[in-house]
């Protein structure tokens, strides 16, 4: 994903713009609270030593205190920070936009600067796995509430972690559950509401295969054992400025409570 590249404001005459080049962005994903940003850029634009600052991203006023340490390394200076996701300013999330992006970087103290550019999302290279995902999103539990010759009906039970201290419409979730490796249901579900700052808990309906089922896991189905299960698919997160689609593979257990 990128953002749309957009016009970022007229800079005043006695603020120094650095040099052209665009920075480069990192970000590493390692934990519920908190994201690791690493900026970079020429190393001629920005001294060793202690930074402070702020950064706002497409044009917005809402700017976000940054703090680090600068080193240089192979003719770039690079600064890391951490972005703790409740300081993120709605505003952010309401211009998002799914092409690219437009930030501004502005030095504190005695000397401003400002780096001001445009990135696309596939040039923001991410530190981290998809078994992030599992910090934020993880299966509960599916049940089965009626079951019958050749279809079922089953719950799914998913906790969704939303960081951030506004909340976020799910568009839509699409989901496919299997069992033993096969496909055994499929469902989705739209219109939900992750409030801020903490786990919400997702109700999922699932229409079973109930044969299909049978023929994966028959044996601890019969036996009303449970069936270990993996639930894959999207979730659609609804923000101004476009559709978001996060995939999703979680594993769990799969009881009969028919």
């Amino acid at each position: 994903m990128t953002f749309l590249a957009v016009l970022l404001f007229v800079l005043q005459a006695a603020v120094p713009t650095a040099a052209s080049a665009p920075l480069g962005f990192v970000l590493g994903v390692h934990g519920q609270t908190d994201l690791a940003v690493t900026l970079s850029g020429p190393e001629a634009d920005l001294a060793a030593g202690p930074f402070k600052g702020s950064i706002a991203i497409n044009g917005s006023a809402a700017e976000l205190p940054v703090a680090g340490t600068v080193t240089h390394a192979g003719g770039r200076f690079v600064l890391p920070v951490v972005v703790h996701y409740a300081d993120v300013p709605a505003d952010w999330a309401d211009r998002f936009q799914p092409d690219g992006f437009t930030y501004r970087l502005r030095s504190s103290g005695s000397t401003v600067k400002e780096w001001t550019g445009t990135r696309r999302w596939k040039d923001v290279e991410v530190d981290g796995s998809r078994d992030t995902m599992n910090e934020f999103v993880a299966l509960d539990d599916v049940a089965l509430t009626d079951v019958s010759l050749l279809s079922s009906e089953a719950n799914a039970r998913a906790s969704v972690r939303n960081p951030f201290a506004f909340p976020l419409k799910i568009a839509q979730m699409t989901y496919t559950l299997f069992a033993d490796g096969h496909e055994v249901g499929s469902g989705s579900t739209q219109g939900l509401i992750l409030h801020p700052a903490q786990k919400n808990v997702l109700t999922l309906p699932i229409d079973v295969d109930h044969a299909a089922l049978l023929s994966a896991a028959g044996g601890a189905v019969v036996s009303g054992g449970d069936v270990a299960v993996k639930l894959t698919g999207r979730l659609v997160v609804r923000l101004k400025g476009g559709d978001v689609a996060i995939p999703i593979a979680m594993s769990g257990n799969l009881s009969d409570r028919s």
